[in-house]
This record gives C-alpha cells, structure tokens and sequence, in this order.
C-alpha cells in the first residue's frame, strides 16, 4: 500500500533532519528517508564548529548572510531542542584564530576593518592575552583574533536532537531505508520508491550530501555535486582542554564537551571512501601539537571519516529545481553544513510552506545552467 506525506526528505544527515523539523513547526508533515543512520556521514563526523568569519567567504553576500542568520539562531534551537528533550550540545564559547607568522597576523588585523562593522565584538589579541586565555598554547603564537560570539556544536548530538524534537512533532523517520528512485507525472514529482515501499509527496526534498548527485539518474538534470573527503580525530589529555575552537595555520583544536579535543580536518576531493588513513592521522596529531605542544604526549581516542559535499562554485544548492514541480534540492555546503544548517532548513522550509522560491534564487541549481 502506498503511504502519503506532506514532504518525503531524501537524506537523513543534519540537513535533512533540520529541514523537516522547521517545516514541522510551520505545521507540514514529513518523512526523513536515510540509507544507514541519522547522521553518520558528514553531519556525524565534523568538527562543529560554528565560525561563519573563518569558513564561509564574505565577499559572497548572499551566503555570508545565510552563515549569519544560522549563527544567530543557534542559542535559541540549541535551547528549543534541549527542552523537547535531548541536548544538542551547543556552546557559544567564542572561536580563536591564531597567527605564527607577522604575515599571517598582519592579515587577521586586516580582516579585523570589516569584521568590526558586524557588530560581533570581534577584537585582536596579542600574545600575552592569547596566552591568558590559552595558557598551553605553543609560545610561538604572536597574536589573534577572538570572535565570542562564534562556538561549535557535537554534530551527532545535533542531528539526534533534532530527530528527537522532530519525531515529537509529528516527524516519520525511517533509517536503513534506500531510496530508489523518485515517481514523476510529467514534470511534477509526486512521490518516491524505497525499501519501506512508495511514498507519494506533494514535495521531495533530496538532501543526500554527496549522494545527491545521483539525482541526475532519476530526473535528466546535472545535479553537480562532487564528493570532498574529510578526516578528524578525537585526542584526551587530562588537564587540557581549549576554552573554544582555536584555529592555526594547517588545523584547529575543538573542545568537547565530554573533555576531549577533535582536531580537524583534512580534504581530498573526489575521493568517496571511509578509509582512515596513517598519512592524515599524521598531519592532524602534528597540526595540534603546533597549537598545544602538550598535546604530544595525548591519548589516541579514535578518528573518523565524512564525505562532504561541494559544488563547481562552491556554494550550496538550495530549493527548487527550475522545471520541475514539487522538487526541491538542499546539498553541496562542503565544510559548512552543520553552521549553516539553521537558515538554510527554516528557509527552504519557507520556500517550500510559501511555493516562493524567489528569495532562494542566488543558491538554484538553475544557475549551473548554460
């Protein structure tokens, strides 16, 4: 027997999950499709942090504003989730960038004339006050600049937060559950075909990271997503921990909240595989022990992979897929799904609630084409 949803969401990654809890609060049912469990891919491997100032391009309007917005929101989901039950693990606990170099530090001051324009408190430390601050940080660090307005997030917590708050709304999630393809009458899309068996929808969401190009075996449209493998690894030094993020020159250390440190991230395009390798493990444990020479004498934990998704230009495609009724696209934010993931689901949310794609334009996949 075929079952019925407001909106069927392929992909159960941050998100997919985040997508269908904001089109819960705006009263439209959903079911969240996920070929192995919720947030095991990418969402479920970052390093979380949430630092619009060093990852997302300000010159690119549109999408700063976007990592803005989901910076903004942050404190009141990461509270909403924490009260329908499970903790996301949020902390607002500022981010730090650091600079070994006068050249590097002399660019973080630079960048300093249009941050403070944010209205972000953003301010410029020097070596003593970032010392202060980081007591075990390598004496070689000249100075840096301290956002505290930024923070990070444990990126499984979210994703299972975000279930959680979602299946209390009215949320169907379905893990282990293979989509196979899509059901279209002419150019509307009208449902899907899975494991669980068919789905009709008034509206199919493929929020499948990486995966998300295989969209172009179901409609004949490019969908340009490239696969970016990612590695990260969890250290514990008791006695050692970062107040906040502390980015260097060639990685960053992450606080967790459970007392160990992730230090993130390698990428290698195009590759697909979950294989850990010695050679990135390497750089990661040299690129921690540049920001805290302690940390040679840490714990190994564990390391894990994620494979990310990016695009051409390398800015998400968000919303409806141009020509086709009843499809929308969310996929391709690289490193920084889990920051933006807020704004990105509460609009595409709205566009999918409002049928107005319009205020989505600057992220179509239309704009791929010739």
């Amino acid at each position: 027997m075929t079952k019925h949803s407001d909106v069927v969401i392929v992909g159960g990654g941050v998100m997919g999950c985040a997508t269908a809890y904001y089109l819960a609060l705006r009263g439209i049912t959903s079911s969240v499709f996920e070929q192995n469990t919720f947030g095991w891919g990418a969402s479920g491997a970052t390093a979380g942090v949430v630092g619009p100032l060093w990852h997302v391009p300000h010159d690119n309007e549109p999408y700063f504003e976007l990592a803005l917005k989901s910076l903004r929101m942050f404190p009141t989901l990461a509270s909403d989730l924490t009260d329908a039950g499970l903790d996301p693990q949020y902390r607002q606990s500022g981010v730090l960038k650091v600079a070994f170099t006068e050249e590097l530090a002399g660019t973080l001051r630079d960048d300093l004339a249009w941050q403070s324009d944010l209205d972000m408190a953003v301010e410029w430390l020097d070596a003593q006050e970032v010392s202060d601050r980081e007591p075990d940080i390598s004496p070689r660090v000249l100075g840096g600049v301290y956002s505290p307005q930024e923070g990070y997030v444990v990126g499984q917590s979210l994703v299972d937060s975000l279930v959680h708050a979602g299946t209390q709304l009215g949320v169907r999630f379905f893990d282990k559950t293979e989509v196979f393809g899509i059901e279209t009458e002419a150019s509307r899309v009208v449902g899907v075909r899975t494991a669980a068996g068919g789905f009709e929808a008034g509206h199919v969401v493929l929020a499948s990271g990486p995966w998300t190009g295989i969209a172009t075996r179901w409609i004949p449209e490019d969908v340009p997503i490239r696969p970016i493998k990612g590695q990260r690894i969890l250290l514990r030094l008791p006695g050692l921990l970062p107040r906040s993020p502390v980015h260097g020159f060639s990685g960053y250390c992450v606080p967790q909240p459970d007392g160990r440190i992730l230090v993130a991230a390698t990428r290698h395009e195009y590759e697909f595989d979950q294989v850990v390798t010695a050679g990135a493990i390497a750089d990661m444990i040299k690129a921690a022990v540049d920001l805290y020479p302690k940390l040679k004498d840490a714990q190994f934990d564990s390391a894990r992979v994620g494979v990310r998704p990016g695009t051409p230009d390398d800015v998400p495609i968000i919303g409806p897929v141009p020509g086709w009724d009843g499809l929308s696209i969310v996929a391709g934010h690289d490193a920084v799904g889990i920051m933006t993931a807020p704004a990105t689901a509460d609009s595409l949310a709205e566009s999918i609630a409002s049928g107005d794609g319009g205020p989505l334009e600057r992220f179509s996949l239309g704009r791929f084409s010739p």
